[in-house]
């Protein structure tokens, strides 16, 4: 066996005039290590790309591309999260946070709802409060569209949040899925 490997490494080293280095990995590869090298290579990939998704980035993203103040960008993100999460086993809401750097103190920016923010919705709005009382999905629904009346946006702005939320996530299927399981079948009942 130490002849092979002296005879391989020789071999390497002459026939592609290649460096130290190269030929230690060649020879891993040779000798199945690779799953060691591609883990740990995979590994520092992910780390990477985790951290380059982070929840400042989003609300910039957000309030640039949908002109909204930087306020309405983190409350309004804040409300779509909390719905995600509240939607969300523990385990995978946990595992959707260690995936976006800085999303728990983004939830610290969601609304808060007084008693008034429902009596003075439209017409349309209080049918809802009053359905909501009935469904618990509908009184979530009911309480994400008050929180981005009290951001001063418009609940149609919903969409287009979740929409800029899906773009800036693409890449990342793992993360995208998890909050999209958490935001359910919440674009139908927009």
């Amino acid at each position: 066996m130490k002849t092979l490997l002296a005879l391989l490494i020789t071999t390497l080293t002459i026939s592609t005039n290649v460096s130290a280095n190269d030929t230690v990995d060649k020879l891993k590869g040779l000798l199945g290590n690779t799953a060691t090298i591609n883990n740990e290579s995979t590994q520092s990939e992910s780390s990477e790309q985790t951290q380059s998704l982070d929840v400042s980035s989003l609300v910039s993203l957000v309030s640039d591309n949908l002109e909204v103040s930087e306020t309405q960008s983190e409350g309004g993100l804040a409300s779509i999260f909390d719905y995600a999460k509240n939607n969300l086993s523990g385990t995978d809401y946990t595992q959707l946070a260690q995936s976006i750097p800085g999303l728990d103190s983004l939830l610290e920016n969601v609304p808060t709802l007084t008693s008034d923010s429902s009596s003075n919705s439209s017409s349309v709005s209080g049918l809802l409060n009053k359905a909501s009382e009935y469904s618990s999905s509908l009184s979530a629904i009911n309480e994400l569209k008050q929180q981005f009346e009290a951001l001063g946006l418009d609940t149609d702005m919903i969409a287009n949040f979740i929409a800029q939320i899906n773009s800036y996530f693409s890449e990342e299927e793992d993360t995208l899925s998890l909050l999209q399981s958490g935001l359910g079948n919440i674009m139908t009942a927009l």
